[in-house]
């Protein structure tokens, strides 16, 4: 496998139809296999693409998308470095717009390279995107210089969520719904890391404890339980 491998082997991901055929080994093991060699600069090249975020998207794996970013930035270290900074942009790109993509990338083969084109230039995402040469569909030219704080959007409730809370460590966030459960997600990446299903009503409230191996929920269901999570 190479970087100069196409993404896809038919068709273009920013034109979609049923004539796209996605390169599954490229899109499944080249930026995993830079990652164990830590190569952090050809992961980035991959991961630092439009094109690459779209494709992801289209085959249905955003969620191993998001654990990339997680494990290319971690093996940049701890100095801040341009590929670091490039990671981190796209990565909280792709947070932010994580369940707008899931819902219509596959309707509207053209919305990430259009999300991109939005960004503000400061933005690592805008400046591949304009490296890149996609057209972009719709002119904004008002639109916000700063980059959106915020980093993750995680959508894996069925109905309205009641609390929150992290977890000491700020690794996982646990959160309360009317769906009658509790998840536990991974404040990186969104991925959801447990499901407590145990109330008969509507969960209200939510709480961790210091050492993070306890979980404690009150529902309408007139009780309240301890949850055992290690």
């Amino acid at each position: 496998m190479v970087p100069a491998q196409p993404l896809a082997l038919e068709g273009r991901f920013e034109e979609g139809g049923d004539s796209l055929l996605p390169n599954t080994r490229r899109l499944t093991e080249l930026v995993d296999h830079t990652i164990r060699a830590g190569d952090v600069g050809r992961a980035a090249e991959c991961l630092c693409s439009v094109e690459y975020v779209a494709a992801k998207f289209a085959v249905g794996q955003e969620g191993d998308l998001m654990r990339e970013y997680a494990e290319a930035i971690e093996i940049c270290g701890g100095s801040p470095s341009p590929e670091q900074q490039r990671l981190e942009h796209f990565k909280n790109f792709v947070g932010r717009h994580r369940a707008v993509l899931h819902a219509w990338c596959g309707k509207l083969a053209a919305l990430p390279f259009q999300l991109a084109a939005q960004e503000p230039e400061v933005s690592q995402v805008w400046v591949a995107a304009k490296r890149a040469g996609f057209p972009r569909r719709v002119e904004w030219p008002l639109r916000p210089q700063q980059i959106d704080p915020c980093l993750l959007t995680i959508g894996e409730h069925e109905s309205r969520i009641n609390s929150v809370a992290f977890s000491h460590c700020g690794k996982w966030v646990v959160s309360a719904s009317n769906d009658k459960t509790v998840k536990i997600c991974h404040a990186g990446t969104g991925e959801v890391k447990c499901t407590l299903a145990g109330h008969s009503g509507r969960v209200h409230s939510v709480a961790i404890s210091v050492d993070g191996k306890r979980i404690v929920s009150g529902s309408e269901d007139m009780t309240v339980k301890i949850w055992d999570v290690e």
